[in-house]
């Protein structure tokens, strides 16, 4: 945090701070206003760092605020200072507006940064904790928001979570995101395109068995690492219209229309790409047919797709994701308009699980 400031000084401040880079080829830019509210915790610096990548792409005003429960005391520090956005020559720089505040004064912090707030601009709140927690001052300022970004690495039960954000989409008139849901995108591209056609699309609706095999290397900012995997797993059968009967720890047991599915989730290891990240997915089906989708070791953000049966073995393809940036699944979701119906039908396949909490502790 920067130098602390009176809250009643935050505006001043900041003039004070644009009036010295008079001259410096500095560009004050500002697209929307973007809340990051959180917990305090060793995650902080990775939120600062997912803003980075952000105003990159997206200029704003940063509004960043953590609490402490456990602080005592009474002070709130507020900071003001610029962040900036490499662009070469003329660069883009952003307000960053910074709100640390104790348990005591927390429920303030509405209060503290509504006047900073540019009038205008949409307000995108990215939610770091526990929906499942109540929170009086998370609500009020769910309620000021325009889309509301989910960070569901908080949550230690995934199935109350889906139910908790289901709740907050129907009761706020704010849209629904995910930056977990958000980081499977590009999968979910590569089997919409693979299965696109008709007889491709029926091959998988006779699926019977489905591996997913995830990145399990934990760090300090990311421990729930199977729930990319969950949600990518909760997809096809959602979008294939499966019905789930059980689940037992990393298998998911569905019925569709031909019989029995079981998809199973296994945790792997590797330094190659981040935390949670889909490193291959295997396909078998009743008639036979063999899809495996697997990242090249060599060049991970590519994936190679065979596909086969006993009667033929297909060439190879080869699929670019997107490359796993930091700060990349937020800029998805602040491009992304409306509350996706495909995540909405993830999260209520979700719901129905009892008794299971299936994040890792």
């Amino acid at each position: 945090m920067a130098i602390t400031i009176d809250p009643a000084n935050i505006e001043s401040e900041l003039e004070r701070i644009w009036d010295s880079l008079q001259g410096t080829n500095k560009m004050r830019a500002c697209l929307f206003n973007l809340i990051i509210y959180a917990k305090k915790c060793q995650r902080i610096g990775y939120l600062n760092e997912v803003a980075q990548k952000l105003i990159q792409k997206f200029p704003s005003r940063i509004l960043f605020i953590t609490y402490d429960e456990g602080c005592t005391g009474h002070e709130m520090k507020t900071a003001v200072s610029v962040m900036t956005a490499d662009e070469g020559e003329h660069e883009i720089v952003c307000d960053l507006i910074e709100v640390e505040v104790c348990g005591k004064d927390h429920p303030q912090v509405p209060f503290v940064i509504l006047p900073h707030l540019l009038p205008d601009l949409p307000i995108y709140l990215v939610h770091a904790d526990d929906p499942t927690i109540k929170n009086p001052v998370a609500e009020q300022l769910e309620h000021l928001a325009d889309r509301i970004i989910f960070d569901s690495e908080a949550a230690c039960d995934l199935p109350a979570f889906a139910k908790a954000v289901l709740s907050h989409d129907e009761r706020c008139d704010a849209d629904v995101a995910d930056l977990n849901w958000a980081r499977t995108e590009g999968w979910r591209q590569l089997f919409a395109g693979i299965f696109k056609a008709s007889d491709a699309l029926e091959q998988i609706r006779h699926a019977n068995k489905i591996t997913i095999s995830y990145n399990a290397k934990e760090t300090d900012y990311l421990c729930h690492t199977n729930i990319q995997s969950i949600y990518l797993q909760g997809w096809v059968a959602s979008q294939l219209g499966w019905s789930l009967q059980k689940v037992e720890k990393d298998a998911f047991h569905y019925k569709s229309e031909y019989g029995k599915v079981e998809s199973t989730i296994v945790p792997t290891q590797s330094s190659d790409i981040p935390p949670g990240r889909i490193l291959s997915i295997e396909i078998t089906t009743d008639q036979d047919f063999h899809y495996v989708f697997k990242r090249n070791p060599k060049c991970p953000h590519h994936v190679m797709i065979e596909k086969s049966s006993p009667e033929f073995c297909a060439l190879p393809m080869n699929y670019v994701l997107d490359k796993d940036l930091s700060g990349q699944s937020l800029v998805k979701e602040i491009c992304h308009k409306g509350t996706s119906e495909h995540y909405t039908k993830v999260l209520k396949l979700l719901t129905t699980i009892e008794n299971k909490k299936l994040c890792h502790e």
